[in-house]
């Protein structure tokens, strides 16, 4: 488990680009593994926007999220014509009421090989398909161009209903940055493209950075942040995105079982809650019964189960919400996956064990976490 939380910063690229590098996450991280295109391949991207703008409608802002909240991006569907994804949206919106929302996407294979657009953002009143765009990042053209040439034309939208930004990504150097993000639970760095670019929309002009996931077949949006119309050197990002997690099937796997047989604790990956709420949402079915099945194999284990959160709100509401989602867990495998409740125990700590910084949206949603927890001291 990381406990270490320094930061290394990145600095001098143009248009005041700044990476955070988390340079000590390095410890006891492993190779980077394929990420397979398949259904079930699951992407926790977390957000911050800030207060819409005054230029937007009341219709435009309308189930547009704001301040910290988490994006679950899930591949449903892979078919040759193309990929279907399923996302699901829990925040707070305007007049900082809950927003709970459900989108369907089906994006196009010809579009994820050649689009020059990019629609970034899931909205309720977009269409099902979107042609002659992607979603989660750009085309392998627009990567392509970006790796061979340094420069590549590019569009890009956060929904149908708002403007068009249009211009000219521009590669920093020629060199990949490190990103780091859990993959089934596991550290992991990928290597990035950072890209810069001025885009414009209308007679205004935006500064936007990313940093795109150095993938031939499947680039990714890593992370992307744009700031204010007008803005230049230094920006304030009005609104940055980064992925965090990403969670696939695997044959037989069990890496929890290891770490619990090992370090007797383990994060599990794949738990996904509702905002702020301790309600499992249909997506952590899968890390569920992998549990079920280790505890079937080991039946003399009996398990601890911890909930932990960020530093959000006050610490009676974060001790109160980690120790409902540690219950949560318990009630779903011993209800649903007929677990013998007596080999499980449940517990939260709230923010008093974060395992990285709480200064960054990545940080905060990767401190928003289950752990198990082995009694070894007869192994000792």
């Amino acid at each position: 488990m990381l406990t270490r939380m320094t930061r290394t910063w990145w600095l001098g690229l143009p248009y005041a680009f700044v990476l955070l590098v988390p340079g000590d996450l390095a410890i006891g991280q492993v190779a980077a593994p394929d990420i397979p295109l398949i259904p079930g391949l699951t992407f926790v991207l977390a957000a911050h926007n800030a207060e819409p703008a005054a230029e937007q409608s009341a219709a435009t802002r309308r189930n547009i999220a704001s301040g910290d909240y988490d994006v679950v991006v899930s591949v449903t569907g892979v078919t040759p014509s193309g990929i279907e994804e399923t996302t699901g949206i829990d925040a707070v919106g305007e007049n900082r009421q809950p927003l709970q929302l459900t989108i369907h996407r089906h994006v196009l294979s010809s579009d994820l090989a050649n689009s020059r657009l990019q629609i970034l953002g899931f909205h309720t009143d977009d269409p099902h398909e979107i042609p002659g765009s992607t979603s989660l990042g750009p085309s392998v053209a627009v990567a392509r161009d970006l790796r061979t040439t340094g420069r590549a034309e590019y569009s890009v939208m956060n929904f149908l209903k708002q403007s068009t930004s249009v211009g000219t990504l521009t590669r920093v150097g020629t060199a990949t940055v490190p990103f780091s993000v859990l993959i089934n639970g596991r550290r992991v760095t990928l290597q990035a493209m950072p890209v810069t670019g001025l885009l414009k929309y209308g007679d205004k002009v935006r500064p936007w950075e990313q940093l795109i996931y150095d993938d031939p077949k499947h680039p990714l949006t890593l992370r992307f942040a744009y700031g204010a119309v007008g803005a230049g050197a230094g920006f304030t990002p009005e609104f940055t995105r980064e992925i965090v997690k990403i969670d696939f099937p695997v044959a037989d796997d069990r890496t929890i079982e290891t770490a619990l047989t090992t370090d007797c604790r383990a994060e599990v990956p794949g738990i996904y809650f509702d905002f702020d709420r301790a309600t499992l949402k249909p997506q952590s079915s899968r890390a569920l019964t992998t549990i079920a099945q280790l505890l079937e194999r080991q039946p003399s284990w009996r398990v601890s189960i911890e909930g932990h959160t960020d530093n959000s709100g006050s610490d009676t509401y974060n001790q109160d919400l980690s120790t409902r989602r540690a219950d949560a867990v318990r009630t779903a495998l011993v209800h649903d996956f007929a677990v013998d409740q007596s080999r499980l125990t449940s517990a939260g700590f709230g923010e008093r064990r974060p395992v990285e910084t709480n200064d960054t949206i990545a940080g905060r949603a990767r401190n928003r976490r289950v752990e198990l927890v082995r009694n070894c001291e007869a192994k000792r």
